[in-house]
């Protein structure tokens, strides 16, 4: 999804010194690429309180009374993912910013989207976690939440984990359509390329309770990834799209 442009190059690809608003476009790419910086950040304190919390337990009433416990560090991991999504939506919109109005940013446009409403779900989840640990009864109500109450907080749960789901395997499948654009480029981007779409197709194991492990894994490689993508892009050497 990444490479070196061969000249000096604007972020997708065209001369510099030839390209009108090129300046504009490289201030586009870097702020995208602290943007991805900043989600990777926020990724990794939404994942520490979460994990901190340990709130994922087999039922509802059990993960209410835990999060009602670890209210603060529940709160914060929400918080974290609220943020995490935020900035993967501003990078989005500073990516295609960077494109300009280049055929290349018009194939970029399904990768830019998928990011997009992949941020918009993981801030839904996010939020919806900072409810939780707003509202999660303590005590004997934690036990056996009883009516209107029992439904918003099963509701807010459900969404909770499904929005997030969702915004995990969008930001996969933008991956995956990363990859492939950059596999059709030639075979010097293709290295690259598979490694990019092989971890989106990895992130698509969410879906799956027997992959619990290695969809941990993919969580932290893809942080890694953000760190990658937006330490390049700040460098000035990104080419979303052949």
């Amino acid at each position: 999804m990444v490479e070196r442009a061969p000249n000096p190059t604007t972020s997708l690809g065209r001369p510099s010194d030839a390209a009108p608003g090129s300046t504009t476009r490289a201030a586009a790419q870097s702020n995208a690429g602290l943007l991805l910086v900043l989600t990777a950040i926020a990724t990794v304190v939404a994942v520490v309180g979460r994990v901190g919390a340990d709130t994922d337990l087999p039922t509802l009433a059990a993960s209410l009374a835990a999060i009602a416990e670890s209210r603060g560090l529940y709160g914060t991991g929400g918080a974290g993912r609220l943020a995490s999504g935020v900035t993967l939506i501003a990078a989005a919109w500073w990516l295609h910013r960077a494109g300009g109005v280049s055929s290349a940013s018009r194939r970029a446009l399904p990768v830019v989207v998928l990011f997009a409403v992949s941020g918009l779900l993981t801030a839904y989840s996010g939020a919806a976690a900072v409810v939780l640990a707003a509202i999660a009864p303590d005590g004997l109500a934690a036990a056996a939440p009883a009516g209107d109450a029992a439904r918003q907080l099963a509701a807010t749960a459900a969404l909770r984990q499904i929005s997030g789901a969702v915004g995990f395997a969008l930001a996969g499948a933008a991956l995956v359509v990363a990859g492939w654009r950059q596999w059709a480029a030639g075979s010097e981007l293709r290295g690259k390329a598979a490694v990019t779409a092989l971890l989106g197709l990895a992130m698509q194991l969410i879906w799956l309770d027997a992959a619990t492990l290695l969809h941990r894994i993919t969580g932290i490689v893809f942080v890694v990834w953000l760190v990658v993508a937006g330490g390049i892009l700040r460098a000035g050497r990104w080419r979303l799209s052949p």
